[in-house]
């Protein structure tokens, strides 16, 4: 398992708002805590390979357990193999699918897909059209050159109202992406600029002034005139006047300028491509030049761009054209998540799970375990296998995780009547008879190598924080631990297809604590504590599955690892799909009207100047 620390740190903050603050100095609402969230068979729709009967057989077994509508199985042609091309995931899965679901009037309510057995598990990288390629190369070719130009800004500036003229070397930040590593370089330049104007605005006159045109000399290149019109304005020279209602405006109009630019216009850019690109240079540097350019790259990128086909469902209502399908995407449901303000529809997000297994009766069963465990409870003990490390800092992913597992243990021992068997040394259950009685399990570490270890008791949920632990449900060779976990009659877990990193993962007290109050379901702890779709994760189990809604283990009150009790998914607001995907679009079309006039206004007033 690779640690995703850097990828965190860089998600979470580097967004197309960081950019924007780069340059321009420009709650969650609870449900009542006593309310009770609970899906419901009229919010799910069922997905089966109508060439394979086993898959339709699995799919009609849930329907008919949970009370869902045959209507609500969409019988798609589609292929046996576990791979699917992302042509055929677009043109077989999800157009049909949308189709289906927008011809019986259920897009405003349907919340929550399930995959079925024959459904393929994954979804290979997309491949570019003649057009995307050629912006591609467009765009790798601006990139590249507007580097070299910032290494020699960063050099020039570093070299400002300093003792000696070489600046200190600054490593560059390893990431996994080449997206991550150019916004942490554009960071990088960002604030070798911005300590060069700190170190002038500490000088006084008339030392200052050899060094201040320098200064405005490097900040017109990396920022262009919208940032010589920052500069003056936070770093005002001696004796200049108050800056005039003009010059107010027009910092404003180059702000909102690069907002729609970083925020809004459509990606990648389609038509006057070179017109655009010069006039952002003219505007806003060659630091605008290469900000756009990088965002480009990142929609049209190909890098880890497979996924799990129910990962990628989550985003059934977005458009090719409104997501980057490279990397992962921001899960919008994870309790954390920020919540965009304004009045503008978002287009929703979808929770998936997946009825799989070895073979079609085991699939079958998922749903079976699941009710009885509903019924009659879930018995045994919960076996959690941390490592005894240490949290050596808050980008220590593993040590965060490792952590989790120890405060789940304390949680379950604290909060409910359950017995918890922790392990927090590099030892693992990993011998017949280690854990005889299981009601929940989480733990790590074994690469694809399950341990039978584990007796499951009837509705019992585990997983096991390794990469790729679902390459395959399958293969009678797999070897890996959802396969051999669903073989030996556990009822619900989650692994990836692919190499995750950790933080793909919920994190286990979060999940556990979150399921054990009965307050929510199955898919709705998993999406609340998932932090990535269009990734490479999947859910195996019945998504309504909720053991102790009856019969809660665990108080909502205990929920104390959180800020406030989250709100399920079903209670969330859930906007019409197709309105809010007309707002996306309408709202790209005029972002590029209006940036267009923004621009076009900038360079007749610079050159008036």
């Amino acid at each position: 398992m690779k640690t995703a620390a850097a990828a965190i740190s860089i998600s979470a903050s580097i967004r197309v708002i960081g950019l924007l603050a780069i340059l321009v100095s420009l709650v969650f609402v609870f449900d009542d805590p006593l309310a009770r969230a609970e899906l419901s068979a009229h919010q799910v729709m069922l997905v089966a390979n109508a060439n394979s009967p086993d898959s339709l057989m699995v799919a009609e077994h849930y329907a008919l357990r949970r009370g869902i509508s045959p209507q609500s199985i969409a019988k798609l042609d589609l292929p046996l193999a576990d791979t699917m091309s992302r042509e055929d995931y677009e043109r077989r899965l999800v157009a049909p699918l949308r189709q289906a679901i927008i011809a019986q009037g259920l897009h405003k309510s349907i919340r929550v897909i399930v995959t079925v057995y024959g459904v393929p598990l994954r979804v290979a990288a997309p491949r570019l059209t003649d057009d995307e390629e050629r912006w591609r190369r467009d765009a790798a070719d601006r990139l590249g050159a507007a580097r070299v130009r910032l290494e020699a800004l960063e050099r020039r500036a570093g070299a400002i109202a300093r003792n000696s003229a070489t600046a200190p070397a600054v490593a560059q930040a390893e990431n996994p992406i080449a997206y991550e590593r150019n916004i942490a370089f554009l960071l990088r330049i960002d604030e070798a600029v911005r300590d060069s104007a700190k170190r002038v605005g500490q000088l006084k006159p008339p030392a200052d002034a050899p060094w201040s045109a320098r200064l405005e000399a490097v900040v017109r290149d990396h920022q262009g005139v919208a940032g010589l019109s920052q500069l003056r304005h936070e770093f005002p020279r001696k004796g200049q006047e108050s800056e005039s209602d003009a010059a107010t405006q027009m910092r404003a109009q180059q702000a909102e300028g690069l907002q729609l630019l970083l925020g809004s216009v459509a990606l990648p850019i389609r038509d006057r491509r070179a017109e655009l690109y010069r006039q952002v240079e003219q505007i806003y540097g060659v630091y605008g030049v290469f900000g756009l350019a990088a965002m480009e790259l990142n929609q049209l990128s190909d890098e880890y761009a497979d996924a799990s086909v129910d990962s990628e469902l989550s985003l059934l209502w977005w458009d090719r054209s409104l997501y980057a399908t490279g990397w992962r995407r921001e899960n919008p449901l994870h309790h954390a998540a920020k919540k965009s303000g304004g009045s503008r529809r978002e287009i929703p997000v979808l929770m998936v799970s997946r009825l799989d297994a070895a073979t079609a009766d085991l699939a079958s069963r998922l749903v079976d375990r699941a009710m009885e465990a509903e019924r009659q409870g879930v018995a045994g003990t919960v076996y959690l296998d941390a490592r005894g490390l240490p949290v050596k800092g808050p980008s220590d992913t593993y040590g965060r995780y490792d952590q989790s597992l120890r405060d789940l243990h304390q949680f379950v021992t604290q909060r409910t009547t359950y017995r918890s068997q922790l392990d927090n040394t590099e030892a693992r259950f990993q011998r017949p008879g280690d854990a005889p009685d299981v009601a929940l399990y989480a733990g790590w570490y074994r690469l694809r190598q399950y341990e039978d270890a584990f007796t499951f008791q009837p509705g019992a949920i585990g997983y096991h924080m390794a990469s790729a632990e679902a390459v395959s449900l399958h293969g009678s060779e797999e070897t890996g631990w959802c396969k051999n976990a669903l073989d030996r009659g556990i009822t619900a877990t989650l692994g990836s297809v692919g190499e995750p990193y950790l933080d793909a993962f919920p994190e286990p007290l979060e999940f556990a604590a979150l399921l054990l109050t009965g307050q929510y379901s199955l898919v709705e702890s998993y999406y609340l504590t998932s932090r990535w779709v269009s990734w490479r994760m999947v859910l195996v189990g019945d998504p309504l599955y909720n053991p102790w809604k009856n019969n809660a283990a665990a108080k909502r009150s205990a929920l104390t690892m959180f800020p406030l009790a989250p709100v399920a998914p079903s209670d969330q607001a859930f906007a019409d799909p197709l309105l809010a995907k007309d707002d996306v679009k309408r709202v790209q079309s005029q972002s590029r009207i209006r940036l267009d006039a923004i621009l076009r206004n900038q360079t007749r007033t610079g050159e008036a100047s």
